[in-house]
């Protein structure tokens, strides 16, 4: 008998390697969300010293990159886990990053567009935009390597 959660089998006596597969994926999870930031943080800081983003430009601040990143993380972790059921998880993953990648960097240009934020310049919007070409290379680079069993 077979039960699905979540896309997982579970299978009788099999319950123990289904319980494993989301530990890994919490942990993995966990620490995605961990080094992400920590790499967005330290890189939005360097980034905006060194390119003199003004500190009236809110989204580039260490609280918004970091709660932003955690979430989209988190995100990223649940999205991987919702594609590892599909016939081939690691392209599938790749290309929902990638097109993430494209459509995160929207509202960055409508920040750009609209300055709706006091201190917008094309440097602190470019700053935003790698900070999430940063975020999608651990989402992908950690999730593909850590957050599925080896077969």
């Amino acid at each position: 008998m077979a039960t699905s959660i979540g896309g997982l089998q579970i299978r009788e006596g099999a319950g123990r390697s289904a319980g494993s597969d989301w530990r890994r994926l919490l942990v993995v999870g966990a620490g995605l969300v961990l080094t992400a930031t920590v790499a967005n943080v330290l890189i939005a800081m360097a980034l905006r010293k060194g390119l003199g983003v003004p500190a009236a430009f809110q989204p580039l601040s260490t609280p918004a990159v970091a709660s932003l990143t955690i979430v989209g993380m988190i995100g990223a972790t649940l999205v991987f886990a919702w594609v590892a059921r599909a016939q081939n998880p690691r392209r599938t993953f790749v290309l929902i990053v990638t097109a993430g990648l494209i459509v995160s960097w929207l509202p960055d240009l409508a920040i750009w567009a609209t300055a709706v934020f006091p201190g917008t310049t094309t440097t602190g919007i470019v700053s935003l935009m790698a900070l999430h070409v940063v975020a999608a290379g651990f989402a992908a680079g950690i999730l593909l390597r850590f957050g599925m069993r080896s077969k």
